[in-house]
């Protein structure tokens, strides 16, 4: 094993931190607003550190190769994002990325363009960025013996188990604002079957979104969304539950209008 096991703690907890910069910062930049990104709490993304902690430990014999670790490194990250997709979905109903509109693509989970850019990343991150990160993570292994990895182990496992706790809490949410959605597109269907002449029904079903924003008092549930909730909704404008699709279309309305409390 290339590292023990606090040192992978850290390296974990790094680049969880690094992406999160990276992500926060590059879409802050291109949203032209700033954009509190990860699906935890805290200021880290998770994914970047398992991706990243698990391309060193399976490049770490063909660092010395660039050939070897730009194919290795695409092929592991590929991989490695294809399960984190599947993960999100069977798990947690949800879906933070679709690359379906590029070529090759496989379920949108992952796509040729993006695993050549992982590509490339790795062999960027292992030849300039890790040299550096891990004399840090040396001098800190010498001063504090495996403890930070601890604190860190008790910080990130409560951040997990509250955002397990929310994502539950945020996916029943959009069910009673989807059941709601329903229930008001079932009562303009109901209108039309019953007075087929009227042209007005006909175009409300046409436009059903501008009518749900006008009745928005009553496919509203009482149940709020919370602050982090929210955030994710507008950070992950792609993000969706698999179950509420009326929801999922209406969402970006209801964003955009200031109407999701």
């Amino acid at each position: 094993m290339p590292y023990s096991l606090s040192e992978i703690i850290v390296l974990f907890f790094t680049y969880s931190v690094i992406g999160w910069i990276w992500e926060t910062f590059y879409c802050s930049i291109k949203d032209g607003h700033y954009e509190y990104r990860g699906f935890l709490f805290g200021p880290y993304c998770p994914v970047y550190g398992f991706a990243v902690t698990t391309i060193l430990v399976c490049t770490y014999k063909v660092q010395d190769n660039i050939l070897l670790l730009f194919i290795v490194g695409m092929v592991v990250a590929t991989i490695f994002e294809f399960i984190a997709s599947l993960f999100l979905e069977k798990v947690f109903h949800l879906v933070l990325w679709d690359y379906s509109h590029l070529w090759g693509n496989i379920q949108g989970r992952v796509a040729p363009i993006i695993s050549l850019f992982w590509g490339i990343g790795v062999v960027l991150l292992v030849k300039f960025v890790q040299p550096v990160v891990q004399r840090v993570i040396n001098w800190e292994e010498m001063k504090t013996h495996g403890a930070l990895a601890l604190i860190i182990v008790i910080v990130m496992g409560t951040d997990l188990v509250c955002t397990i706790i929310s994502v539950e809490k945020f996916h029943n949410t959009t069910q009673k604002w989807n059941e709601r959605i329903n229930a008001r597109l079932d009562k303009m269907h109901a209108e039309i079957d019953h007075v087929t002449e009227n042209w007005k029904v006909r175009k409300q079903m046409e436009n059903w979104r501008e009518d749900m924003i006008k009745h928005i008092d009553e496919i509203r549930p009482k149940e709020h969304l919370t602050w982090n909730q929210r955030r994710l909704l507008r950070s992950y404008t792609k993000m969706k539950f698999n179950d509420t699709k009326h929801f999922n279309n209406l969402k970006q309305d209801l964003i955009k209008h200031g109407l999701l409390k």
